[in-house]
C-alpha cells in the first residue's frame, strides 16, 4: 500500500484509462483470425498447390476466420507426422503413402475429408525421338520420378505392375528433381522415361522442353485423388474449422477451374518469385496458366453425377488398395476417409464464385 501511495494521481489515472482501452479492445481481439497451418509433401511452394494459393489470394480463408500458413514438408511420411505430433492442423492425404501404412498394421493420425483433386494425374513421357511407343517399351530404362518420399514412385511402380513388368527388376529408378530439373534429366539422356504428375508437365513444357507422352493402358483404375486430412480430434473439436478450411479450398478449386488464367494471376501476386524473371505479366502468368490448366479438370469429379466439392467416392478406396496389391491386408477402406463434412462444407453461393471467376480481366501493363 505504501507503493501506491507514491504513485502520482495523473499515473493512476493514465493506468486506468489504458486497462479500461484493452478492456474495450478484448472483443476486437477474440474475433482475429485463427491461424491453422495446411502442410504438402513437395519441397516448395508451386502451382500443385494453387487452389490453397488461391483462397488466401482472394480472402477465402479471412472468409471463414482463418489465416493459413503453407508448409512444404518434401515427403508424405513427414506430413503424416506431423499431423501426429499435431505440429499442423491439416495434410495432403495420400493414399498411396496411407494405404501400405495401414497394410502394415500401422496407425492412421489422420482422416481424409476433402477430396480436392481428383484421378488420374500422371503420364509416362519420353523425348521426341525415343523409339518407345508403349510405356512396355521402356523396359531396361532408367525412369526417372521426381522424388521418392511423394506418389510419384509408388504409383509408377505399380503401373508396371499394371502392365505386367517388373518394377523392381526390369527398370532402374532415378529420383531426378522437380519441375524443370525433371525435364533437364529427360532431355540430358539421365533418364529414358518419366513418370510423373500433371502440373509438373505443365512446368516443364512452359520452360519449352519437348516431350512425347506414352499412351496409358486402358484399364488404369480411378486412383491418385488427393485429400485434406486431419486427425479425428481436429474434425471432431475443432469442427467448425475443418470445415471452413475445406470450404474455402472448394471456393479456390471453382474459382481456379473456371479461370486457370486468373488463377495464375492471383499466385504470382502473392508468390512473384516463381514466375518467369524478366518477362512481362502476361508472359508470366501464361507460364503459371499451363500446368494450372492441367490440374483444374481434376478439382471436379469424373463422376458427372457427384454434385458435392471434395465428396469422396468409396470405389476409389477400393481402386487404391486393389492397385497397391493389397487386397488382401486391408478389408475395411472406410478407415481412411469420411463424407461426414461434405454438406457443410458446399454451403456456399456457388454461381457467385464463378461469376467473381468470369468477370476477371488480366491488368494492363
Amino acid at each position: 500500500m505504501r507503493f501506491l501511495r507514491r504513485i502520482d494521481p495523473c499515473v493512476v489515472a493514465a493506468l486506468l484509462t489504458l486497462a479500461s482501452l484493452a478492456a474495450s479492445a478484448a472483443p476486437a481481439r477474440a474475433q482475429a483470425p485463427e491461424r491453422v497451418k495446411y502442410a504438402f509433401a513437395t519441397t516448395t511452394i508451386s502451382p500443385i498447390i494453387i487452389s490453397f494459393i488461391v483462397a488466401d489470394a482472394l480472402g477465402y480463408y479471412k472468409e471463414e476466420g482463418l489465416s493459413v500458413e503453407l508448409l512444404p514438408l518434401g515427403s508424405n511420411a513427414a506430413v503424416m507426422a506431423s499431423l501426429d505430433q499435431k505440429r499442423i492442423d491439416f495434410g495432403a492425404g495420400v493414399p498411396s503413402f496411407q494405404v501400405p501404412l495401414v497394410a502394415k498394421g500401422e496407425r492412421l493420425p489422420a482422416l481424409n475429408y476433402f477430396e480436392y483433386t481428383y484421378p488420374f494425374k500422371w503420364a509416362m513421357a519420353v523425348k521426341p525421338d525415343s523409339p518407345a511407343k508403349r510405356i512396355e517399351d521402356l523396359k531396361g530404362a532408367v525412369i526417372g520420378v521426381s522424388s521418392f518420399g511423394i506418389t510419384d514412385y509408388p504409383v509408377g511402380k505399380s503401373m508396371m505392375r499394371l502392365l505386367r513388368l517388373d518394377p523392381e527388376k526390369d527398370v532402374q529408378w532415378l529420383a531426378g528433381g522437380e519441375g524443370v530439373t525433371a525435364g533437364q534429366a529427360l532431355t540430358n539422356g539421365r533418364i529414358g522415361g518419366l513418370f510423373y504428375y500433371d502440373t509438373g508437365f505443365g512446368q516443364i513444357e512452359a520452360a519449352g522442353i519437348k516431350m512425347r507422352y506414352l499412351p496409358l493402358p486402358g484399364n488404369v483404375p480411378k486412383v491418385g485423388g488427393l485429400y485434406v486430412s486431419a486427425t479425428r480430434e481436429t474434425l471432431e473439436k475443432r469442427r467448425k474449422t475443418a470445415i471452413g478450411f475445406a470450404r474455402a479450398v472448394a471456393k479456390a478449386n471453382l474459382y481456379t477451374l473456371e479461370n486457370p488464367q486468373a488463377a495464375a494471376y492471383h499466385y504470382l501476386q502473392l508468390y512473384p518469385e516463381s514466375g518467369i524473371r524478366a518477362a512481362s505479366m502476361e508472359e508470366r502468368v501464361k507460364a503459371v496458366a499451363l500446368p494450372v490448366s492441367k490440374r483444374a479438370p481434376l478439382f471436379r469429379s469424373y463422376d458427372k453425377t457427384a454434385t458435392d466439392l471434395g465428396r469422396i467416392a468409396p470405389s476409389e478406396w477400393d481402386d487404391e488398395i486393389e492397385f497397391l496389391g493389397l487386397k488382401d491386408k486391408i478389408k475395411d477402406p472406410t478407415v481412411f476417409y469420411t463424407n461426414d463434412l461434405i454438406a457443410e462444407i458446399n454451403r456456399f453461393d456457388k454461381q457467385a464464385v464463378i461469376d467473381a471467376a468470369r468477370r476477371f480481366k488480366l491488368p494492363a501493363q
